[in-house]
């Protein structure tokens, strides 16, 4: 029997392969469907677009060869031995004739990596992009973290939050700005523009395009660069997708999560439910909100659904995609607060140390609908309406030592509070937009689009709660609540846009020079408003005694938080703050660009012109000089890219354009809030930031995956927007914290891309250098003459707030057609960036370098199904925040080492999350595969 078998496969080991290419330009199809009609089984063409099939008996047999959007060929071929091994390679051509610019008669397959490689060779401008297989494959979860994978992109984390905005080429996050579909968004932030990246789940989305170069027909505030959004389109036939998953985070393994019942809470505060004047009473404010529960295994469940088809004779085309993600996260943090000596040497001190730990429930869900309508070859009609919403239900424990009020723990003596802070946030953003375009003649191409957005962010009745845990005589003293024992917060904003887009192009052909000339504008009229309101609540003790030393006792007079009786200590309400204001902003922007397409170079040179009016208007002001005022900037943006062809697949590309960045909106508000240590401000005086912006890329793409790519950046910027001292209306004698114009910064670099792939194993590298300056004011503390302290102004020079030297990242892939199984393993490198710019001279806040390790895997089965495993965050990557200077004083304080120099202000965690799932993916037609062994 055993030798009838090996017989059997010794017999049968005739073999036929070869590579699938584009006729047109040598690339290779990686997928292309090889089909033997006679034996009614195929393989798929590999990552290098090669094929092999095995175990096929000698014959006649007709091979079928095909391609989304080519055309089938087919060839005879005979095996005559069974050892025999015939090489059949292929070139298909595209199905149909080209027009000149565009055509809007068939629905292009965005989500490839073909399709990604292909849209950065061609780009008008300097280009990175992210296909929509990439991102399934990876192990991230929202938008934001994928783009942590790109060149010279870094994220911003903020305390006991994920990642949320991106930082691109070391330039903070004010920098850049996002686009859905090409469409800006307003942002949910209640101060700035920029938009939180982590609130778009990344099965919505079909690619990520970043550009590092705008063009004159792309608004002009972009020094940093453009996240473009472009979300899942209606398909040419019927699709269905679906996908669940469930999770768990390591962080709970040894810590039970903790919530409270945030559907209890009061939506409006008592200022906005009653009329003005009205004085707040303790039945105002519910307790329902205060207790605190713990779930020993909080579980992570993940489900998504897309649906889509076209009818009417393909006219009429309609898609809806759908997100929902409920995931628990848990961060621990040791954070301090510090000073600087008296003594004239301006080094750090400890003061307090504050042990938090973060328990956040998200349940983030988007929906989104994408209908067009082809009239005919010449006319089509596009809506798309999109609804994403993210909700974080967070329990902060915080336990605060003062390092410098009665410590003393060899002597069992410690001063201590702690506080529960329940929060509960909620981030919605809306977008509808309208397009249309149209070939009006042969040459002459519209396109218009009208768009409504709108962007919210509440946080209502946010409850903190506080009462002292001292130590004394290595004994715990009963925990009373204080004076100021609580407070009770409302927050939210609106960020409302109203825009129309309007482009025309016309394409004529001078000689053997094809030209595009084109021009549009855009008119949008944004409003945006701001509430803040807070109470504080003093707790009643009903079993005080005449000689107690305690206010609120817990054991004694409450257990949990809801039995505490209060008291209003503020009953008219907090509202006269810096969050308090009404802003708008309206854009008219038109733009003029010519395209020229030489025989081996393209070259895209036009002007831009924005008229901004902006403005802002306090809703309680309390004797400013400007309570409101309107600032009008007319900008002037030049832009030139060139790109020259050394060979077919080789382009060299050079860039110049001039952008903008405007003030945040509350950053021209006139306000001040005193503290006790400084107090920060804003600035009316506040101008815009000015660059000039000059790239320089080499590319290579050897085929339709692999890629070289090398570029050089320089950015010179004029009046850079910065925090920094000032003092306070022209009086020397108050210095305030404040947004600041310096007189400028420059800031440069190196990218490096470089993607391969051999059979079913690819590797992705990518790493930014960045070297960046600016100069701006910082306080130095000195003692006078006469020894008493003072303070004096230093310019010191140092690099952009979020700007790493060394950022990389690797990916190892594996890609198995044959057995179905697709694999990622993925490192990232942050290295040492500026944390906080801090407001004294040689006091800022860096972070330190990290390395982060991540993993996806997916096994694909038969009829669409597959499983799949995402690992995040493996080797427990820390949040590490230093100061680089010590002192003698901190040595024997928790957690400082001074034999490092340094001075540890932040210390972070949140441990590995895992993800399981399955996906189903519809097949209009399955095709046998031949088995290979």
């Amino acid at each position: 029997m055993f030798a009838f078998f090996f017989a059997g496969v010794f017999l049968n080991a005739a073999s036929i392969r070869g590579r699938v290419r584009d006729s047109k330009t040598g690339e290779e199809l990686v997928g292309a469907t090889v089909y033997i009609k006679e034996l009614k089984a195929g393989v798929q063409a590999g990552l290098d677009g090669s094929y092999l099939m095995k175990n096929i008996r000698a014959g006649k047999y007709t091979i079928s060869f095909s391609y989304v959007s080519y055309q089938i060929q087919e060839r005879q071929v005979i095996l005559v031995g069974n050892d025999e091994e015939i090489v059949v390679d292929v070139d298909l051509e595209i199905v149909g004739s080209e027009l000149d610019l565009i055509t809007i008669t068939a629905t292009q397959d965005l989500g490839t990596e073909n399709s990604a490689r292909i849209t950065e060779r061609d780009a008008a401008s300097i280009m990175n992009v992210v296909s929509a297989k990439a991102i399934e494959m990876s192990p991230d979860l929202n938008v934001a973290n994928v783009l942590q994978r790109m060149s010279g992109i870094t994220l911003d984390k903020s305390g006991g939050s994920g990642a949320q905005y991106a930082l691109m080429r070391g330039m903070d996050k004010r920098y850049n700005y996002t686009l859905v579909n090409c469409i800006k968004i307003p942002s949910t932030n209640n101060k700035h523009r920029y938009v939180p990246l982590d609130i778009f789940p990344s099965d919505l989305v079909d690619r990520i395009e970043v550009t590092k170069a705008i063009t004159p027909d792309m608004e002009g505030d972009a020094i940093g660069g453009v996240v473009n959004l472009v979300m899942k389109n209606a398909p040419d036939n019927f699709l269905l997708q679906a996908n669940g998953s469930v999770g768990y985070s390591q962080f709970f393994a040894d810590t039970k999560f903790q919530t409270f019942n945030h559907s209890a809470i009061s939506r409006s505060s008592p200022y906005e439910l009653n009329a003005k004047g009205y004085n707040a009473v303790p039945s105002d404010f519910t307790s329902k909100n205060l207790d605190i529960s713990t779930v020993n295994i909080p579980v992570n469940y993940l489900a998504g659904l897309t649906i889509g088809n076209r009818f009417f004779n393909k006219k009429f085309g309609i898609l809806f995609s759908g997100n929902y993600q409920q995931t628990n996260k848990g961060t621990r943090s040791v954070l301090f607060d510090d000073d600087l000596s008296r003594d004239g040497n301006n080094l750090p001190i400890v003061t307090e140390l504050s042990d938090r730990i973060f328990h956040e429930q998200v349940k983030n869900y988007g929906l989104h609908g994408k209908f067009d309508y082809r009239f005919n070859q010449r006319h089509q009609i596009k809506l798309y309406v999109a609804d994403v919403n993210y909700a974080t239900a967070q329990v902060r424990n915080d336990d605060e030592t003062s390092l410098s009020v009665s410590y003393a723990p060899e002597q069992g003596l410690e001063t201590r509070t702690h506080s529960d802070r329940m929060r509960y946030n909620m981030q919605n953003l809306f977008n509808s937009t309208l397009q249309g375009e149209h070939i009006l003649f042969p040459k002459v191409f519209l396109n218009w689009s009208a768009v409504y957005s709108i962007a919210s962010n509440r946080t209502p009745d946010e409850a903190t709660i506080q009462y002292a845990t001292s130590i004394d005589n290595f004994k715990q003293v009963p925990g009373f609540v204080d004076f100021d024992g609580s407070t009770r917060r409302w927050r939210s904003n609106t960020d409302a846009d109203k825009a129309g887009y309007l482009n025309l192009k016309y394409t004529p052909k001078i000689g053997s020079t094809k030209l595009e000339i084109s021009g549009g504008g855009l008119y949008r009229v944004k409003t945006r408003t701001s509430f803040y309101n807070s109470y504080t609540l003093i707790a009643n003790s009903p079993n005080r005694t005449k000689d107690s030393t305690f206010y609120s006792a817990k054991g004694i007079d409450w257990n949990k938080y809801s039995d505490i009786e209060w008291t209003v200590r503020n009953p008219r309400g907090s509202v006269g703050t810096s969050e308090n204001f009404d802003a708008s902003e309206n854009v008219l922007a038109y733009y003029g660009m010519v395209k020229a397409n030489f025989s081996k170079l393209q070259m895209i040179g036009g002007l831009r012109i924005e008229n901004t009016l902006q403005g802002y208007s306090m809703l309680f002001p309390a004797g400013e000089k400007r309570p409101s005022e309107e600032y009008t900037y007319v900008d002037f943006l030049p832009s030139l890219h060139l790109k020259y062809a050394l060979t077919s697949n080789h382009n060299l590309r050079a860039s110049y354009y001039r952008a903008t960045n405007k003030p945040g909106f509350q950053e021209i508000v006139p306000f001040i809030v005193r503290g006790e240590d400084y107090s920060t401000a804003g600035n009316p005086d506040l101008k815009e930031a000015v660059a000039s912006n000059m790239d320089l890329r080499w590319e290579y793409f050897a085929n339709k995956l692999d890629q070289v790519m090398v570029g050089l950046f320089y950015k010179n910027i004029t009046n850079p927007i910065e925090y920094g001292f000032v003092d306070y209306l022209g009086n020397s004698h108050e210095q305030v914290y404040s947004p600041i114009n310096s007189d400028k910064a420059v800031n440069y670099g190196l990218e490096l891309d470089f993607t391969k792939y051999k059979r079913q194993w690819g590797i992705k590298f990518n790493y930014t250098w960045t070297n960046s300056s600016i100069t701006t004011n910082k306080l130095s503390r000195i003692k006078t003459q006469s020894n008493q302290d003072s303070t004096i102004y230093l310019q010191q020079t140092r690099p952009l707030f979020g700007q790493s030297a060394n950022v990389g990242n690797v990916s190892l892939l594996y890609m198995g057609d044959k057995n179905g199984l697709n694999a990622q393993l993925a490192f990232s490198y942050t290295g040492e960036r500026l944390y906080t710019v801090s407001r004294y001279i040689d006091n800022d806040l860096w972070q330190k370098g990290f390395w982060q390790l991540d993993f996806s895997a997916e096994k694909k089965f038969k009829g669409g199904l597959s499983v799949f495993i995402k690992a995040q965050n493996i080797l427990n990557a820390k949040v590490t925040v230093f100061i680089k200077n010590t002192n003698p004083e901190n040595v024997n304080k928790p957690y400082q080492d001074s034999d490092k120099n340094t001075t540890l202000i932040r210390s972070e965690y949140s441990k590995a999350t895992y993800l399981v799932g399955v996906r189903y993916k519809f097949k209009n037609k399955a095709t046998k595969l031949i088995t290979n062994n």
